[in-house]
């Protein structure tokens, strides 16, 4: 896997040897008006950080030490700029969750959110680089997201599943998923021990460090973020196109992922384009979630479709739990399209 090289000088203007309570004062002017790689490296820190504090395994997580990452700059935000305030906000903010689905949750947000950005803004970084860590997210993210079906699966059957089964087709039917989690769950943990995942903890330290960025990534961030928006926005409209020709589960869950696309450029340059930036992160976000209860519902059916081939004797149950599936796959394609035309007029009101 190809490996960032590490910047031989400080980016700040501040000497090392700086007291910590002078280093807000030394940067007050590089925080007024911060470069596109500032507050690029601002938010994959924190996407980083929120990946390791919630993917480490109990017995290696170290309170004292994962609190500590958060830079000695983030105490001295509260005065700044939105951006710098954001982004401190942020990183104090990810914490380790008290569930293992929410851990699973955090962890697989965090790396979207890296990947995200590293799509959108790839003219600032090495491109192999930044295309070889990108695979590397996508491959811990399909492991992570394995677990994640499971968890939806689960709260169906143990959660929604007594409103239309019969105690012991519930207790059978979560036996079977907990069977399939513990199998998905080991899978994990024997990937979190091996050299491969071990590779990504490097990836994210760079992360965090600041990786090499190009020239251009000292422009000024509210003149060159919102300008490598349109890529995203391209990359959109060609799936809304597919999907209003053609609205079949396929093509909705590709619009899905160009709407993450965009809410996470958005959410980026919001830090320091402001309101316009986050109306059009919060529109693309409420529909990416809608289209995300369809594509757990159809996945959910196709599951336990297949596992009613395996075992025919669970036939009647799951029958009874893909009608129910198939009710909330229509409900999550209802205004898909206005939604969208929302979106749509916030981003022209904003970029003309």
């Amino acid at each position: 896997m190809a490996t960032a090289p590490k910047s031989k000088k400080r980016r700040s203007s501040a000497d090392p040897s700086t007291p910590i309570d002078r280093i807000g004062v030394a940067l007050d002017d590089a925080l007024a008006d911060p470069s596109a790689g500032m507050v690029l490296h601002r938010v994959l820190a924190q996407a980083a950080r929120t990946f390791l504090l919630n993917d480490m395994d109990e017995e290696l997580l170290d309170a004292p030490t994962s609190d500590a990452i958060v830079s000695p700059l983030s105490v001295h935000l509260a005065d700044r700029p939105l951006w710098a305030q954001s982004a401190s906000t942020s990183l104090n903010g990810a914490q380790r969750r008290t569930s293992e689905v929410e851990r699973v949750h955090q962890s697989r947000v965090g790396l979207r959110r890296i990947r995200s950005n590293l799509r959108t803004f790839r003219l600032l970084l090495d491109p192999s680089w930044g295309t070889s860590l990108r695979a590397e997210l996508a491959w811990y993210g399909g492991r992570l997201g394995q677990v994640r079906d499971l968890h939806i699966l689960s709260d169906l059957v143990t959660v929604k599943g007594p409103e239309v089964l019969d105690p012991e087709a519930v207790d059978r039917l979560d036996s079977v998923v907990g069977l399939r989690m513990a199998a998905a769950l080991a899978d994990v943990a024997t990937e979190r021990g091996g050299a491969r995942r071990f590779q990504l903890n490097e990836q994210m330290m760079v992360l965090w460090d600041g990786p090499e960025f190009k020239a251009k990534a000292q422009r000024p961030a509210d003149e060159l973020l919102p300008e490598m928006l349109h890529r995203a926005w391209h990359d959109l409209r060609g799936a809304a196109r597919s999907a209003r020709k053609d609205s079949t589960d396929a093509n909705l869950h590709k619009l899905r992922i160009r709407l993450k696309d965009l809410r996470y450029g958005c959410e980026t340059v919001a830090l320091v384009a402001g309101g316009p930036a986050k109306k059009t992160a919060r529109s693309a976000e409420a529909l990416q979630s809608k289209l995300g209860d369809l594509h757990d519902a159809v996945y959910s059916m196709e599951w336990f479709e297949a596992l009613a081939d395996e075992h025919r004797d669970l036939r009647e149950p799951v029958d009874a739990l893909v009608e129910m599936q198939q009710d909330a796959a229509a409900l999550a394609r209802k205004g898909w399209k206005r939604e969208l035309k929302v979106i749509e007029k916030r981003w022209r009101a904003w970029q003309g």
